[in-house]
């Protein structure tokens, strides 16, 4: 009764606050536009935020429109103010979408594809409004099997979802030989999703392997000057993204703890530069791990009991695991998002 009494409550918000808002444009622009009819698309912008050119939105949104085989451009604004005219638009978040519709109404008429991430639910962007927004696209790209099913739950067209995994750089990420003497390398920001317990309890109780982290904000994390005193802890703050290649090249196995992921892109990286992978069961980790074969898979609520054996494990696992994950590249991701603008 409570959960009902709580969606009922976040419905009229959404209708009352936003939706009418949107509804009233978009109604405005029908009578100022000539052409309602979406055609073949040869131009394409991506929308960013000016504050993501320097993390792994920036990143994904350059390199995608770089690969793209379309007149490709990105629009990087903080506030999604001045999209310009093209076919159709990329929106490389959910919460970029409907910002978009709202600042640019007739982009509505135009190819629209947008990348869910991860749930991130507000009271502005809550699950209503962002489901909504969703179901005004063409296309919303999935980065993993799971996401989708949890969409189609929560309301989007099963018809407009495609689960395609986000992609890397095969030249970028580079492979190495694996000495079984490498670092166990991790890579995020810090958040309480990422796991920090679980990742101070495995460093603190493996003192013989060497811990790397790539990331920024850990020193929010409240156990931050206990994790940093550890001897075989070393942490690299605001890394800058192009020479993240060369810490990969120090790991032989990486760490996924998070409780929640869209990807994350720093697995794939990763195996992409022939690091084992220990990862929680979230994201796309199962989309691409074979347990046992090319990395291992731990439960999200697993304890360092159970995940320091798999990281063990993983230094003595054999092979290229590389190759398992040569389709994910930038090209093969950019072609893919092509053919679904004309589509």
């Amino acid at each position: 009764m409570k959960n009902q009494q709580n969606d009922f409550k976040e419905r009229m918000y959404f209708l009352f606050a936003h939706k009418w808002k949107y509804i009233v444009s978009i109604i405005l622009t029908l009578f100022k536009s000539k052409n309602y009819k979406k055609g073949a698309v040869r131009t394409v912008t991506y929308i960013a935020r000016e504050k993501d050119k320097t993390w792994i939105f920036g990143a994904k949104v350059r390199r995608l429109s770089k690969h793209s085989q379309l007149d490709a451009r990105v629009h990087w604004n903080d506030k999604i103010k001045g999209i310009p005219d093209t076919d159709g638009y990329y929106h490389i978040y959910q919460n970029h979408f409907c910002r978009s519709l709202r600042r640019k109404p007739n982009i509505i008429f135009k190819k629209n594809i947008v990348m869910f991430t991860h749930p991130s639910w507000s009271k502005k962007y809550s699950k209503t409004h962002v489901v909504w927004g969703l179901n005004q696209a063409d296309y919303v790209i999935c980065l993993n099997s799971n996401i989708k099913k949890m969409l189609i739950e929560d309301g989007v067209r099963p018809e407009i979802l495609k689960v395609i995994h986000i992609a890397t750089s095969e030249k970028t990420f580079y492979p190495h030989e694996r000495t079984g003497k490498g670092v166990v390398g991790l890579c995020s920001g810090f958040q309480i999703r990422k796991n920090p317990d679980l990742i101070f309890d495995v460093v603190k109780n493996m003192p013989q392997r060497e811990f790397l982290l790539l990331g920024s904000n850990w020193e929010r994390y409240t156990k931050f000057d206990e994790l940093l005193a550890l001897p075989n802890f070393t942490y690299l703050k605001d890394m800058e993204y192009e020479k993240f290649p060369e810490f990969y090249d120090k790991m032989d196995v990486f760490l996924s703890p998070s409780i929640l992921e869209g990807g994350p892109v720093p697995l794939l990286e990763a195996m992409m530069s022939n690091c084992v992978p220990v990862a929680s069961n979230t994201g796309f980790s199962t989309d691409i791990i074979t347990h046992g074969e090319n990395g291992f898979i731990f439960d999200i609520n697993a304890s360092y009991k159970e995940v320091i054996p798999l990281i063990e494990e993983a230094y003595n696992l054999k092979g290229n695991i590389r190759n398992t994950v040569l389709e994910h590249t930038w090209t093969n991701c950019s072609h893919k998002i092509d053919t679904l603008f004309n589509t």
